[in-house]
């Protein structure tokens, strides 16, 4: 299931590429906007504190700002570009994990050989 759903990515980014550069649009613009974005929404689950969800907000309405006081219409195609890929990272690839620890690491050892030491 998910080399199809990376496929049909692919094809969907290969799209906005082509779409982009057949338009006339800011290929700077748009890998500006990939790279602004990118690693916020790859990293969202990072964002559980409301510290964290008031930084990646303030960081999104200060980059909103920006690309609409200076016009950079064409970055919007690269926050698309980042939608998609952070989204998919995020889904298949960032897992959680719990740490070592070496008090349940003992203990799971000695249930496994049967209390012995």
């Amino acid at each position: 299931m998910k080399k199809i759903v990376g496929a049909i990515l692919a094809v969907i980014c290969a799209a906005i590429i082509i779409f982009a550069l057949e338009t006339g649009k800011s290929f700077l613009q748009l890998i500006a906007g990939f790279v602004l974005f990118i690693l916020p929404l790859t990293l969202l689950s990072s964002f559980r504190s409301t510290a964290g969800a008031f930084i990646f907000s303030f960081y999104v309405i200060i980059i909103g700002y920006i690309i609409y006081k200076f016009s950079y219409y064409d970055s919007l195609l690269g926050i698309l570009l980042a939608i998609i890929i952070g989204s998919y990272l995020f889904y298949f690839r960032v897992n959680p994990y719990q740490p070592f620890s070496s008090e349940k690491y003992k203990t799971e050892s000695k249930n496994e050989r049967g209390g012995a030491e």
